[in-house]
């Protein structure tokens, strides 16, 4: 199991994008969820049980899955999912191990993806774009 972060350092990385999936020609959207922490021996998969209620996705993390193969390779943490249907504005609610959590409003359109609200903590970073800069919270002058 990954080791508790303390609070106000990132612990998730989400990534949203565009895709054209090569197969069926159809434009999709990708969402990748990975954990900020690297892991020197294996490339794990993130256990999560998805819930989708209209325009809501809740990816809630249960935790740490064995590679399929043996092959030791160094990487993130990471769970991909490829929708066929989403689009619009779509809220994303991350659930980490702890119980912390951290959502993003976005708007999913077949050639972009922008965020309308960006996390309100420093738990979840979100990506829109590949190789774009993530967002995290402002903060605020005290």
């Amino acid at each position: 199991m990954p080791k508790q972060s303390p609070h106000g350092t990132p612990e998730y990385r989400l990534t949203v994008t565009p895709h054209l999936n090569e197969r069926r020609q159809l434009p999709t959207t990708l969402v990748l969820l990975e954990t900020v922490q690297y892991f020197a021996t294996f490339r794990y998969e993130l256990s999560v049980d998805l819930r989708r209620d209209g325009h809501d996705l809740t990816l809630t993390v249960r935790g740490l899955q064995a590679p399929d193969l043996s092959l030791p390779a160094p990487g993130h943490a990471r769970y991909l999912r490829e929708f066929d249907d989403l689009h619009g504005t779509v809220t994303v609610t991350v659930r980490g191990l702890d119980g912390r959590s951290g959502s993003v409003t976005l708007r999913i359109a077949p050639q972009r993806v922008r965020i309308i609200t960006p996390p309100a903590d420093e738990f979840l970073t979100v990506t829109v774009e590949p190789g774009s800069t993530p967002v995290r919270r402002r903060k605020t002058p005290r």
